[in-house]
């Protein structure tokens, strides 16, 4: 029987929720104005890609503490410290985001970047320490748990929509013409963000105090205690009921399957099916990965920015709007058939080799300096991230009935399709001149 939630408890773990990704989404959100600001320009996102796959380290020494030291790794006391550590880089970040630092006759924003890295690493390892600590209550709280995931993007979305952004065109930036700016600044922008991480630290210190939240923890752990058998269960079963049990248990022994077990273990015949499944499903996650956290955020300046930063702006708010909404779907519309995973995998494809293509055209990319032209870049960027979004949850919920090692590859095969997509973009804009600025 289902467990009641508390409304009152699901809210704070909501606000809880929200700041696991909101201080590096807050910059995101905000690199319309960054980019049209600081010394890097158009190579800023460039940059950012490769310090949020840098920061991955985070949650690697976390893990091997927790497998090693796992005294030394509470999930308690080091949420406490990542939301800490969020808000008072946001503070800093507020009052130091447009300080330059001059490197080898370069000026460089070494103080956002390294604040920024700093962001990456708390929200990295906030993916090995939040969900681990929902697991202390009811399945029924995980729900709001990732809507205020979701709303880490949210947010920040919404906030940078309301602060607008100045400017008409690329093609404008030279003219003396005065242009309308942005509503507030932005150190107002990341004071905000500030208050927001204060917010999810609020809420995680009330979840571990209020009596109403540490019920409901209690009350999970005593419903996940072994049920005690009546007498009428302890006696013999029917045959029917042993067929069952051995059915379960074998169902059991595959949902905790273990990925190189499948591969090079004794029963890999058998397993063919399981193993070819596998090959689809982490090559499709690695595929969306190298695209959709390497190589399109680093590029996609130079795709929108000559339509304007007003489109660069919409085009990157609405996409991270359209991140939780398609996850959100995807309880309703399900799809856990690799065969259509894979067709919507090479759909992404195509709608990310339209995006390239236009980011290489740049600063006169097609249609510039039409309406059509704007709608389009801005579509293709939103249907792009719902897409991919979509893509990630259905590939989670079937590798998650084949268990927890299961999920472990799934996130290595994002991480590595990152890493290699960041680096050979890297080297691709910075040693090329495939892209190019206004």
């Amino acid at each position: 029987m289902a467990m009641q939630v508390n409304l009152f408890v699901s809210l704070l773990i909501t606000l809880f929720g929200m700041g696991s990704w909101v201080a590096i989404n807050g910059v995101w959100a905000e690199l319309p104005l960054l980019t049209s600001q600081l010394p890097e320009g158009w190579n800023l996102p460039t940059y950012l890609v490769l310090i949020i796959q840098a920061a991955n380290i985070g949650p690697i020494i976390f893990t091997i503490m927790r497998q090693y030291k796992k005294d030394m790794a509470s999930l308690r006391y080091t949420a406490y410290i990542i939301l800490l550590l969020g808000f008072v880089a946001a503070i800093l970040l507020s009052q130091f985001w447009d300080k330059e630092v001059e490197m080898n006759s370069k000026k460089s924003s070494l103080p956002l970047l390294f604040l920024s890295f700093i962001f990456a690493i708390l929200d990295c390892t906030s993916s090995v320490v939040f969900l681990p600590f929902m697991a202390k209550y009811p399945s029924g709280y995980m729900i709001p748990f990732y809507i205020g995931e979701g709303l880490s993007g949210v947010m920040p979305s919404l906030l940078a929509l309301a602060q607008g952004t100045g400017g008409d065109t690329c093609y404008n930036a030279s003219s003396n013409s005065t242009t309308e700016g942005p509503r507030f600044g932005v150190n107002v922008y990341f004071g905000v963000m500030s208050l927001l991480m204060a917010t999810s630290g609020v809420a995680f210190y009330l979840v571990n105090n209020l009596d109403v939240s540490l019920n409901a923890r209690y009350a999970n752990i005593r419903s996940s205690s072994p049920p005690v058998q009546s007498v009428e269960q302890e006696e013999s079963p029917s045959p029917e009921e042993n067929a069952s049990s051995t059915a379960e248990t074998n169902e059991i022994k595959l949902t905790n399957i273990k990925v190189y077990e499948v591969f090079c273990g004794e029963n890999r015949t058998e397993l063919a099916a399981t193993k070819w499944l596998f090959v689809q499903l982490y090559l499709v996650i690695a595929i969306i990965a190298a695209l959709g956290n390497g190589v399109i955020p680093a590029i996609l300046s130079y795709a929108c920015l000559p339509y304007g930063p007003t489109v660069y702006h919409l085009a990157t708010e609405l996409a991270l709007l359209a991140n939780p909404l398609c996850c959100f779907l995807a309880f309703f519309v399900a799809c856990r058939r690799p065969s259509i995973l894979g067709f919507l995998c090479s759909a992404c494809v195509i709608i990310a080799s339209i995006i390239i293509y236009t980011a290489s055209l740049s600063p006169s990319p097609w249609l510039v300096g039409t309406t059509m032209g704007s709608v389009l870049i801005i579509l293709l960027n939103v249907l792009w991230t719902g897409c991919i979004s979509y893509i990630k949850v259905n590939v989670a919920s079937v590798l998650q009935g084949y268990g927890e090692n299961a999920l472990l590859f799934c996130g290595i095969c994002t991480q590595l399709g990152s890493c290699l997509g960041a680096v050979v973009i890297f080297v691709i804009n910075l040693k090329t001149n495939s892209f190019k600025p206004c």
